[in-house]
Protein backbone atom coordinates (compact mmCIF):
# COMPACT_ATOMS: atom_id res chain seq x y z
CA UNK A 1 0.00 0.00 0.00
CA UNK A 2 1.20 3.39 -0.62
CA UNK A 3 1.04 6.45 1.19
CA UNK A 4 -1.98 8.73 1.85
CA UNK A 5 -1.14 12.16 2.41
CA UNK A 6 -3.79 14.83 3.91
CA UNK A 7 -3.68 18.34 3.47
CA UNK A 8 -4.46 20.26 6.86
CA UNK A 9 -4.33 23.69 8.15
CA UNK A 10 -3.29 23.80 12.01
CA UNK A 11 -4.48 25.65 14.85
CA UNK A 12 -3.04 26.40 18.76
CA UNK A 13 -4.09 26.54 22.10
CA UNK A 14 -3.07 26.38 25.22
CA UNK A 15 -4.18 23.50 27.28
CA UNK A 16 -4.80 22.46 31.03
CA UNK A 17 -0.93 22.07 32.03
CA UNK A 18 2.39 23.10 30.35
CA UNK A 19 1.71 21.55 27.37
CA UNK A 20 0.10 23.27 23.57
CA UNK A 21 -2.89 21.89 22.01
CA UNK A 22 -2.47 21.26 18.22
CA UNK A 23 -5.64 20.62 16.10
CA UNK A 24 -5.33 19.51 12.25
CA UNK A 25 -8.25 20.37 10.28
CA UNK A 26 -9.23 19.26 6.81
CA UNK A 27 -7.78 22.19 4.32
CA UNK A 28 -10.13 22.54 1.49
CA UNK A 29 -8.07 25.43 -0.79
CA UNK A 30 -7.43 24.30 -4.25
CA UNK A 31 -9.55 20.84 -4.71
CA UNK A 32 -6.76 19.90 -1.68
CA UNK A 33 -7.16 16.05 -0.82
CA UNK A 34 -9.19 14.90 -3.61
CA UNK A 35 -6.40 12.07 -4.35
CA UNK A 36 -8.56 10.02 -1.54
CA UNK A 37 -11.76 12.08 -0.61
CA UNK A 38 -14.64 11.76 -3.00
CA UNK A 39 -16.74 14.64 -1.37
CA UNK A 40 -15.64 17.39 0.98
CA UNK A 41 -13.20 15.17 3.53
CA UNK A 42 -13.08 15.62 7.10
CA UNK A 43 -9.98 15.30 9.29
CA UNK A 44 -9.89 16.07 12.81
CA UNK A 45 -6.67 15.59 14.86
CA UNK A 46 -5.27 16.66 17.94
CA UNK A 47 -1.96 16.47 19.65
CA UNK A 48 -0.47 17.79 23.19
CA UNK A 49 3.36 19.08 22.77
CA UNK A 50 5.70 20.92 24.41
CA UNK A 51 5.55 24.58 23.79
CA UNK A 52 9.22 23.74 21.67
CA UNK A 53 7.05 21.39 19.80
CA UNK A 54 4.63 24.04 19.03
CA UNK A 55 7.14 26.73 18.69
CA UNK A 56 7.61 24.95 15.11
CA UNK A 57 3.79 24.84 13.77
CA UNK A 58 2.91 28.35 12.92
CA UNK A 59 -1.06 28.83 13.99
CA UNK A 60 -3.09 28.73 10.45
CA UNK A 61 -0.62 27.33 8.96
CA UNK A 62 -0.95 24.33 5.77
CA UNK A 63 0.71 21.38 6.40
CA UNK A 64 1.03 17.92 4.46
CA UNK A 65 0.26 15.33 6.84
CA UNK A 66 1.96 11.43 5.96
CA UNK A 67 0.38 7.85 6.78
CA UNK A 68 2.33 4.94 6.10
CA UNK A 69 1.64 1.88 7.67
CA UNK A 70 4.95 0.99 10.22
Amino acid sequence: MSNITAKVKAYKSPSHNEDVRLDFVGDYSDSRNQAWATATPVINLTMYVKPEVAEKIDHGGSYTLTFERS
